[in-house]
């Protein structure tokens, strides 16, 4: 072979894995971007989750036109509203339900402990219809971890606590003291009436992880859900 031939041939190799490393590396280049942008988009979602807040409070606007029902989180009324956003991102971790704050239900607004959510609003009936009937209830949603078996919900009505939890995973029934969930997705639903012009109703919800449970074990670590409570006049 003459020494021209083996050059030719050496230089044509050399471009080629030259070419071949540029190509890969636009790969790369365009594999690294890709994952970059589904990164970015991950976090916005995350964030955005995070911005809407993890519990809301919700009336129908055209009831609270019609019948004047609106929400507000002081007993002043000031700033009445259709929809509250308690805008709760927190983690927790079990504590019993003994160590809930004596007066939990008597501080208005989001007012959550270092390990339980609490959050206190008001329901008025701000028109000039009497005898009005309404339906609430409190719904779950992307529930990870199967984090519902050990949650405890509290729910004050004007006062008067309710501790509801999901059936106990033994199917014997209710956890001790408690009130099963109404679904399962619903915590608990309910109805007022005789709700007359000019009354409120004031809420407090308590939302923990409660340590006594069997179901209370270390899978459930990371676990995350939604919030929700809807009100709606019933016809």
């Amino acid at each position: 072979m003459k020494i021209k031939d083996f050059d030719r041939r050496h230089l044509h190799e050399t471009a080629e894995e030259v070419n071949k490393l540029a190509t890969k590396r636009k790969v790369l280049k365009t594999i690294a971007i890709a994952g970059a942008l589904l990164l970015l988009l991950i976090y916005v979602l995350s964030a955005i989750y995070k911005e809407t807040g993890s519990f809301t409070i919700s009336v129908n606007k055209h009831e609270m036109v019609k019948y004047g029902l609106s929400l507000s989180e002081t007993s002043d009324l000031s700033y009445p509203s259709s929809v509250l956003n308690a805008k709760i991102d927190k983690a927790i971790t079990n504590i019993a339900e003994e160590e809930l704050p004596d007066n939990v239900d008597k501080i208005d607004g989001n007012h959550s402990g270092k390990n339980y959510i609490a959050y206190t609003f008001y329901l008025v009936n701000a028109g000039d219809t009497d005898n009005v009937s309404y339906e609430w209830q409190v719904k779950m949603s992307n529930i990870s971890n199967g984090i519902d078996e050990a949650i405890r919900l509290k729910l004050y009505i004007d006062g008067t606590p309710t501790t509801y939890a999901k059936t106990a995973s033994d199917g014997s029934g209710a956890e001790p003291g408690t009130t099963e969930f109404y679904s399962s997705d619903v915590l608990a639903r309910g109805r007022k009436d005789d709700f007359n012009a000019k009354a409120t109703t004031k809420f407090t919800i308590v939302l923990w992880l409660e340590g006594t449970d069997p179901d209370c074990v270390d899978w459930i670590k990371g676990g995350a859900m939604k919030l929700e409570m809807f009100i709606a006049i019933i016809h």
